[in-house]
């Protein structure tokens, strides 16, 4: 007897259905965790572009002594002390990106081990019958579709997660809430291509790079449940018969998956 025919159909399907389970349950915390993380990263561009703003105000004033008045002094230590929450905001956001890219990086091993087990599914041949050739080839092929969309998207998750540390550092670097309001910092601090206008940036780009990775994601679930679907309705038709006798039905009807 050769391995292929020691394959035992109900309970490969078994774990197949399992290990898609699994990958639908983290991909569904990812899709929450990066949706969340969307909301956090528009209101981190819109308190930078606040704290420019409250800066600007001093730093473009036609009076050089702008920022040693009582007014001035307030709105540097403002702008500060923004940017020292800022830091703390971004921290968080961070950790929710990383939480993100780990759960994406467990359903790729996911999807990983299930293609292995369908592949074993696939070297039955004949014994089969044609049938449940037809069945696996549908279910390899939708998971395939998931392994790509999986794929995909952790690149997305990974270079946000970079991102905000990037635009992070550039925060606590240039403006601490430890020292004085200087002006010459704050200066510094938004000089062209420098500061916070690099971290505007990235912040933007981690944002629209989040939607993506959102809608990524949310094929992905959609493709994983209906490819668990596929599982469930092949392993109803197989588990109540002998191993090698092919089943009486056409086969069940291939839920349509969506176009990608």
């Amino acid at each position: 007897m050769t391995i292929a025919h020691e394959v035992d159909v109900p309970e490969t399907l078994k774990a197949i259905t399992r290990r898609l389970d699994d990958t639908q349950d983290l991909l569904e915390a990812a899709v929450q965790h990066l949706g969340t993380l969307e909301t956090r990263l528009t209101r981190h561009d819109y308190a930078i572009h606040d704290l420019q703003w409250d800066a600007a105000r001093i730093l473009t004033s036609d009076n050089p002594d702008a920022a040693t008045t009582p007014e001035g002094h307030q709105t540097l230590r403002a702008v500060q002390d923004g940017s020292d929450q800022l830091v703390q905001d971004m921290r968080t956001s961070a950790a929710a990106a990383s939480t993100g890219h780990t759960l994406l990086t467990s359903a790729g091993r996911q999807v990983g081990h299930a293609q292995r087990l369908i592949s074993e599914l696939g070297e039955l041949g004949g014994l089969g019958g044609e049938i449940l050739a037809a069945e696996v080839a549908v279910l390899a092929t939708r998971t395939e579709r998931l392994a790509t969309l999986v794929e995909g998207a952790v690149p997305l998750a990974e270079r946000t997660q970079q991102q905000l540390g990037q635009a992070q550092e550039i925060l606590q670097r240039q403006v601490g809430s430890g020292a004085a309001p200087v002006a010459d910092q704050f200066q510094r601090f938004w000089a062209v291509d420098v500061g916070i206008f690099d971290g505007s940036r990235a912040v933007a780009q981690a944002r629209t790079t989040t939607r993506d990775g959102t809608e990524l994601l949310e094929r992905a679930v959609h493709t994983g449940t209906l490819t668990a679907v596929q599982a469930r309705n092949t392993l109803r038709q197989h588990t109540t018969l002998p191993h090698h006798e092919p089943p009486p039905s056409a086969g069940p009807a291939v839920p349509a998956g969506p176009s990608i």
